[in-house]
């Protein structure tokens, strides 16, 4: 961070380079720099960004003109990592050409503008790494420049980017401060003020010197940055794969990067694993991904600045374990109704189910669901399984597809009925693990899904009926709670169940199990139907 001061005689020229630095020798950029010369009487503001005043020695002619006047100065950075900038002074009118051309005289990169008067910023890009020449011409002057590049920039451009807030002053021939004349000498007597805002607070450091050679300054500031304040994490949403965490900074120091670090080890830092989650103060989130089941993480947050890294106060968490087949799904190993009926759950692949019938005489929201008595394509309605209310409690209510679907739906908050694309997944996991199929045919899973109760029998090997004794394998628990389609039926025969998928107005999807059969059937009937209704974690 420079603001440059430029003098010249003739042809003869003496450069002063500013820098700043705070009491900690932490780096800070200066806002402006006020140089009087006390032998000439004369004052001056340079301010930020890097800025050049280059003065006349003697004779006080404004010699626009004058070749001086037209000056690429060296790129900052240099070298750089893809991308420059650049500032070109303009005191004629005309049309600028720049270009660039690589250490082979190829050019890479061409711009032409007619700039106003006064001092211009050009931002380079560069693809590949290499030595350039970057040369500015106009009216036969010519200005070039040598650039280093390292690479990474991705496209060759030169874009105009900003002009200096004082070539306005020039274009209506007033004298700006890159241009200027003023009388000076070697051994003039100057006094330098600086200034520069730290911490959010103005600063300023004034002393004296002589004009004696090209030299860099740097303005020492009693003030320092200080490092951001940073709060304990916050961690939340733990699965056994990831984390939510948030955090806050405080503190009015410049904040250049934040968020979170974390490991299996205590005192994680920002050389391990982090992450990034922007820049400034106040609160921010994050999450952690990529974790592994079962295993305790250490994490704090952090936040950056000019004078280092500080860190909050470290927490721990575990994550959950791998989910596993026919156990309570994890954080939600029961779910209740809005009648105050609990079920419980069972994880099978990367799904989660409800392994009892649904039997709510509500929906979530309260409004009650209607006993039925007649089929409808209409009215939401539920019935008791075979005409017997004591069934409920073991094979749960059945319900026509208007009440399945009624309002935001007839699962608990935070569950849904399945679409059929859901219970595809189901059937196709269960069929993809051998230890859930009867015999070599991989379809044969409707024994994996059925209860051990309840059905009626069958002398077909690998049938539900068969051996039941065998069944569940999954833990799903399918109960044969029929039908209801204006009579009821195929009570101890059939496990009806619902999807969400509707294969047109009259007609939904859903899936039956069957006492002498093999496979889960896919099946499409009537939605003034009663069927049972299974829910699926969101």
């Amino acid at each position: 961070m420079l603001l440059m001061l430029c003098f010249s005689v003739y042809s003869q020229s003496i450069t002063l380079q500013f820098t700043g630095q705070d009491a900690s020798s932490h780096r800070v950029q200066l806002d402006r720099v006020i140089v009087t010369n006390l032998s000439q009487n004369w004052q001056e503001t340079i301010y930020w960004p890097d800025t050049t005043l280059t003065l006349s020695s003697t004779d006080g002619i404004d010699d626009y003109a004058n070749n001086s006047r037209f000056s690429l100065l060296q790129n900052n950075p240099n070298p750089f990592n893809g991308t420059t900038d650049v500032n070109l002074t303009v005191a004629d009118a005309g049309v600028v050409a720049l270009e660039i051309a690589d250490a082979n005289g190829r050019i890479v990169g061409t711009h032409r503008v007619r700039p106003q008067l006064g001092t211009h910023q050009f931002r380079v890009t560069l693809s590949a790494a290499g030595t350039y020449i970057m040369t500015a011409r106009q009216n036969g002057k010519t200005s070039s420049i040598k650039m280093i590049n390292n690479g990474g920039g991705g496209k060759n451009a030169i874009e105009e980017i900003g002009i200096d807030e004082r070539t306005i002053a020039m274009k209506s021939g007033e004298a700006t401060k890159g241009n200027v004349v003023h009388p000076w000498t070697y051994g003039d007597n100057l006094t330098i003020m600086g200034c520069a805002t730290i911490c959010g607070t103005e600063c300023t450091k004034q002393f004296s010197r002589q004009l004696l050679y090209n030299e860099t300054i740097t303005i020492y500031f009693s003030e320092s940055i200080t490092t951001p304040t940073v709060a304990a994490s916050s961690v939340s949403n733990i699965t056994s794969d990831s984390a939510s965490v948030s955090s806050s900074v405080s503190g009015d120091c410049g904040v250049t990067s934040r968020g979170f670090c974390y490991g299996t080890t205590g005192s994680p830092t920002i050389s391990g694993q982090h992450t990034s989650n922007g820049s400034g103060t106040g609160s921010f989130t994050g999450t952690l991904s990529g974790l592994t089941p079962g295993t305790t993480y250490y994490v704090r947050a952090y936040a950056t600045n000019a004078a280092g890294t500080a860190y909050g106060n470290e927490v721990s968490f575990t994550t959950e374990e791998t989910p596993q087949d026919g156990q309570p799904c994890q954080g939600a190993a029961t779910l209740t109704d809005r009648d105050g009926n609990t079920y419980n759950t069972v994880q099978i692949g990367t799904q989660c189910w409800m392994k009892e019938n649904l039997r709510t005489t509500h929906y979530d929201d309260n409004t009650a669901i209607p006993a039925g008595s007649t089929a409808s394509y209409t009215e939401p309605y539920r019935y008791a399984p075979n005409v017997d209310e004591s069934n409920v409690a073991i094979y749960g209510y059945l319900y026509n597809w208007v009440a399945v679907m009624h309002g935001q739906g007839i699962c608990p908050t935070g569950w849904h009925v399945p679409s059929d694309a859901e219970w595809t997944q189901l059937s196709d996991y269960v069929s993809s693990q051998s230890q859930y199929v009867c015999g070599s045919d991989n379809t044969y899973i409707a024994k994996a899904l059925a209860s051990t109760t309840g059905w009626e029998s069958s002398t077909i090997t690998c049938a539900v009926g068969n051996t039941p004794s065998g069944n569940n394998a999954t833990g799903f628990s399918a109960l044969p709670a029929g039908r209801y389609e204006g009579l009821y039926g195929h009570f101890g025969y059939y496990a009806y169940f619902w999807s969400a998928t509707e294969r047109n107005g009259s007609i939904a999807y859903g899936r039956y199990l069957r006492y002498g059969n093999r496979t889960v059937t896919t099946y499409n009937d009537y939605k003034s139907y009663g069927f049972s209704v299974r829910c699926l974690r969101d």
